[in-house]
């Protein structure tokens, strides 16, 4: 049996990870299906497969899938890396110093 207490501690953690990833991985999912739309609608996946993986047989679907995630992981680290520079405190430094 749940007690009210334990789903009261729960929603504290659960809000915190929602506050780190949702503005992550929402804005990287826009702009990796951006970047997906802008490279494909240039390059054939099953052209680009016949150029550089030719042991591998994918299908164009399969291309598109994989491009997608592959743009939409860089995007979450660049956003992942922002946030993280963002969120880091900044050392306390001395103002300048007049001389008398």
């Amino acid at each position: 049996m749940v007690t009210t207490t334990e789903v009261d501690d729960e929603r504290p953690r659960t809000r915190r990870w929602a506050r780190l990833l949702g503005p992550v991985l929402w804005p990287s999912f826009l702009v990796a299906a951006i970047a997906t739309a802008i490279f494909f609608a240039h390059i054939d996946p099953l052209t680009l497969q016949a150029q550089t993986l030719t042991d591998w047989q994918i299908s164009r679907q399969a291309g598109y899938t994989v491009g997608f995630l592959m743009f939409w992981a860089v995007c979450a680290g660049s956003s992942a890396l922002t946030m993280y520079l963002g969120a880091t405190p900044v050392p306390d430094s001395p103002g300048p110093r007049s001389e008398r």
